[in-house]
């Protein structure tokens, strides 16, 4: 059984990795890679949607930290045990490479699809009309993790996976809380 889950993971990698391959996704799938990147402009529509939504304030400033924490603490923990060693590493030349070279040892589980999950799930379920905007924003981060290299399908499924239920966890609390304290 874990043979076949592996090589089914190995066969969706080589798919998006090189199969899918081409000059438009090798320009703007790295550009998802470095975080300093690409957090300038959550962070900006955060502190944006802060500012602008006096409705969703409070929820919106504790939450988005929140999720951000709690993932983090979580990716990272799971990360320090060395599972997994990231596909450009461990397969080598077979590998499109596009991304970083940092953690080698570190590839399960992603920490960008558990962030991104858990901050999608966050905006979605407070402003519930540009849910698949911000699903499709998520998707892209995810897809680029295995594009470009870095991370195996399955570790960007289960970085999601945990992503979903740090950012409803939160939620789910925030909602019980602010009925107490608010």
């Amino acid at each position: 059984m874990v043979d076949m889950l592996y090589n089914f993971d190995l066969q969706i990698l080589f798919l998006v990795n090189n199969a899918l391959s081409n000059p438009v996704f090798d320009f703007i799938m790295p550009l998802f890679d470095n975080t300093k990147k690409w957090l300038p402009f959550i962070l900006l529509f955060w502190l944006l949607l802060s500012y602008l939504d006096k409705k969703n304030r409070r929820k919106i400033l504790i939450l988005v930290p929140l999720v951000i924490i709690f993932g983090d603490l979580i990716g990272k923990s799971i990360k320090s045990l060395e599972l997994r060693d990231r596909p450009w590493f461990s397969l080598g030349e077979s590998i499109n490479h596009l991304g970083g070279k940092g953690g080698k040892h570190y590839s399960f589980p992603s920490n960008h699809a558990l962030n991104i999950t858990s901050i999608a799930y966050i905006f979605s379920s407070i402003y519930t009309n540009y849910y698949k905007y911000f699903w499709a924003y998520a998707f892209i981060v995810i897809f680029s993790r295995v594009y470009i290299g870095v991370h195996y399908p399955l570790d960007v499924f289960t970085g999601a996976s945990i992503g979903f239920l740090v950012g409803m966890g939160c939620y789910k609390l925030y909602e019980r809380v602010s009925k107490i304290f608010f």
